[in-house]
Parts: structure tokens; sequence; C-alpha cells
């Protein structure tokens, strides 16, 4: 693993050329230093921040929220057979959904043998894509918690209570400065940005649960996994990001776990077996 410190004192996991920012640390100014946007991206993160501001939705960092556990669920491998698990576990877990685990989830309505409530769903696709996250066969919307950079009108059409939080500021590209408060290290990656969030929430103990995009036979340009899985490049790139934000959670003593089907995290542990899982949270 290399560490650089920055000039501008921060300091950055190196992983693929791609500069993972300490979003841990304390009174230093929170900058991105990599160099993903295209005039086009930019053009359009421009017009979504300034639609989403003008629709007054409360900022996430207004407000004083302490979640001490927290499971992290994607739509990943599994997750329709999986997501039963999570009913078992105490009340006071917090559960913070991305990607398609909202449309998904099938313990809500009057059908549901299992039942639990998701807490929050985080989002932050800018493209007109994101709308396909939208539930179709439930009418169940938690509170959101969204990107200003979001696709305007996924959020428009999401019908639950809505916050925002702004991404960390790019050093080629600062956005629109809307409001103050803290920023969140997204990488444009909705696990990235729940492991942020989930740093504001105070918590100590946090679990990624189906957060992988794996599938079971070869596809081209795909890359097989120890467990015999595949998985495209662009996706291992994902979880390398993601590895790198959990070491710098555990640097704060904040234990990390996986039960997912991608590859392994060298900065998580990972639990095999679902009956485990209460149990992780249960272990001081």
């Amino acid at each position: 693993m290399i560490i650089k410190k920055h000039k501008n004192k921060n300091r950055y996991i190196v992983t693929n050329n791609v500069f993972v920012r300490d979003f841990t640390a304390y009174g230093i100014p929170a900058i991105d230093i990599n160099q993903a946007l295209n005039a086009t991206d930019r053009d359009l993160l421009v017009d979504n921040s300034l639609e989403n501001y003008s629709q007054k939705y409360p900022s996430i960092d207004n407000e004083n929220i302490f979640h001490p556990n927290i499971v992290i669920i994607s739509d990943g491998y599994g997750f329709r057979e999986k997501q039963e698990i999570l009913a078992k576990l105490p009340k006071h877990i917090t559960i913070i959904a991305v990607n398609g685990a909202l449309k998904e989830w099938r313990l809500v309505g009057e059908q549901a043998k299992l039942k639990r409530v998701i807490d929050y769903y985080l989002v932050n696709n800018p493209y007109p894509e994101c709308k396909q996250y939208l539930p179709s066969r439930h009418r169940y919307y938690p509170k959101c918690i969204s990107s200003i950079k979001t696709n305007p009108e996924f959020l428009r059409a999401y019908q639950g209570l809505k916050y925002i939080y702004s991404p960390t500021e790019n050093e080629m590209y600062s956005g629109v400065n809307l409001h103050p408060g803290y920023r969140i290290d997204d990488y444009r990656n909705p696990v990235c940005a729940a492991l942020g969030v989930s740093y504001r929430f105070k918590a100590q103990k946090i679990l990624l649960f189906c957060c992988d995009s794996v599938f079971n036979y070869e596809k081209p340009t795909a890359l097989q996994l120890e467990n015999g899985l595949w998985e495209y490049p662009q996706h291992e790139l994902c979880r390398k990001i993601i590895d790198a934000n959990c070491y710098w959670l555990k640097t704060q003593k904040i234990e990390i776990a996986d039960h997912s089907s991608g590859g392994k995290y060298d900065n998580a542990s990972y639990i095999k077996n679902e009956d485990d899982i209460v149990e992780y949270f249960e272990n001081e």
C-alpha cells in the first residue's frame, strides 16, 4: 500500500492511479486530487447541482445523527435470497441501502413473511439511468441521502424524505459550492459514500453486505476470482477504492466486516457464515 502526503496537507492512498484521501483527518481542507472528469461530465454535474439546490432539500450535515452499528447493503450476488438474513438483526442496527437494493427489497408489504425496514437509501448517480433504482413492485421509500449531483429526475420521483450531501471538492473542478458543512469523499461510488456517511454517523462497527458486482460465468475481459466467480476490471478497481476507504476507517479503530461474494478486502474481516453476522454486532 502506497500512502502519499500531498502539499495540501492531506494523505492519500494510491491504488491503480486513484488517490483515496484520508477523510478522517481533522482540520484539513477536503480536496480530491483525482482527474477523472471530462467537460461533458462537468457540465452535467453543475446542472444537477443547481437544479437540486433549487429544490431546497435539507442537508444531512445539519442533522446530529448517531448510529454505532451499520450495515451497508447493495444488490450484489445472491442478494434476493440473502436479504432475509437482515430480518434477524436487532432493531438498533442501522441499514443503509445503495444501488438496486431498495428496488429489490422484499421485506416489506403484506406478502412479506419476514419484515425489516431500511433506514436510509443512499444515491449519487448523476445520469438518467439512476431512475432504474426507483421501486417498481412496492411503494416503500425510506429516508434518502443523496449527493447534490444526483440525477434530479430521480430525486423528484423519489417519494420519501430527502437529504443532500456535498461531495469533496476536486482541485481541478470545485463544482458549485452551495453551502458549508462536511464533505463526503464518494468517488461517485455509493458504497464509498455510505462509508463516509457512516463515519459521520459515528459508526463503530460496519458490515458490507452483498456489496459486489460479480457473476457466475465468464464474459469477455472479465477476471476470475478465487471463489470461481467473475468480475470486470472496473469493478476490481472499485473494490480497491472501497478497501482504501476501509483502511482509513480502521485507523480510527472502527471495525469493518464483509459478507459479499466479490474479492476479499485487505482491510475488512470476511464473514463467511450467515449466522455469524448477528454475532459480529453482539461481540464487544
